[in-house]
């Protein structure tokens, strides 16, 4: 019977210490990512969106929303109904606002049928105390668009006003 020799394994640690590797060649292995092109939107960059209110298939109301006396960094929500005053089924295209400051919500299932409205949730959530300003474009059939403007301002809403309020005498200059 062979006796089998058992063989030692040891490990060596390297004493010397590893040299940092220059930035300049790890950039040339690396490739750069692209930037990235925003999608072009074609209804955003080839129609004109300028009637308010109403068009010839569709009513928006309100007409223009306006978010007075905001909080900054809290969330407020308008809704806004789009409702087809044609007497024909409708198919619209809803455009978002552009700035992160508004975000719409709905809910778009089929087509619409005359009479019947879209209900729009407007999400406004301002980050400082200021004016702003955007809008909804919706895009129907054809070259029928409508605009809804949208607008925050920082203004106190509050309505009770003193019934008398006492400006005392003050020598001019002072």
């Amino acid at each position: 019977m062979d006796v089998v020799q058992s063989t030692t394994t040891e490990i060596t640690i390297a004493k010397k210490s590893f040299k940092k590797i220059p930035s300049v060649l790890l950039g040339s292995l690396v490739e750069e990512p692209k930037k990235r092109h925003a999608v072009p939107n074609h209804l955003l960059e080839s129609k004109i969106y300028s009637e308010l209110e109403r068009s010839k298939v569709i009513q928006a109301e309100p007409a223009v929303l306006h978010y007075g006396g905001y909080e900054v960094g809290k969330h407020h929500q308008q809704t806004m109904k789009l409702i087809n005053i044609s007497g024909d089924v409708i198919n619209l295209h809803i455009i978002p606002p552009q700035t992160k400051y508004f975000q719409i919500k709905y809910n778009k299932t089929h087509r619409l049928v005359p009479g019947l409205s879209y209900v729009v949730t407007v999400d406004f959530c301002p980050d400082e105390w200021r004016y702003y300003y955007d809008c909804i474009r919706i895009h129907c059939q054809g070259e029928d668009t409508l605009v809804v403007p949208v607008h925050a301002y920082p203004a106190v809403n509050v309505v009770e006003f003193p019934s008398f309020i006492n400006l005392s005498d003050v020598s001019v200059g002072q």
